[in-house]
């Protein structure tokens, strides 16, 4: 139910890891299911804020969710869910 980061270096197409670029992927093809108000939303895949994981940890289970996102991109929604998390009471 979260997502996951590794390789907080990397770089898209020779570009820094971007929170902006993790936000639009995250808004296409994960705000469907999950929610990153730091609160029970009831959305079916849950509040990733609410579990307070590592950019990591949150990139192992972006792997695994239901939809195919290339390795950047994954590492990029990571990041901002992170940040976003990092950033709720």
């Amino acid at each position: 139910m979260t997502l996951v980061l590794c390789g907080c270096g990397a770089h898209m197409q020779g570009q820094p890891l971007s929170p902006q670029r993790g936000r639009a992927v995250f808004s296409a093809s994960c705000a469907a299911c999950h929610t990153l108000t730091g609160r029970d939303s009831r959305a079916r895949g849950g509040d990733l804020a609410i579990a307070k994981l590592s950019a990591a940890d949150i990139a192992s289970f972006v792997r695994v969710m239901p939809v195919h996102l290339s390795p950047a991109e994954v590492d990029a929604v990571a990041a901002y869910v992170h940040a976003a998390a990092r950033t709720r009471p």
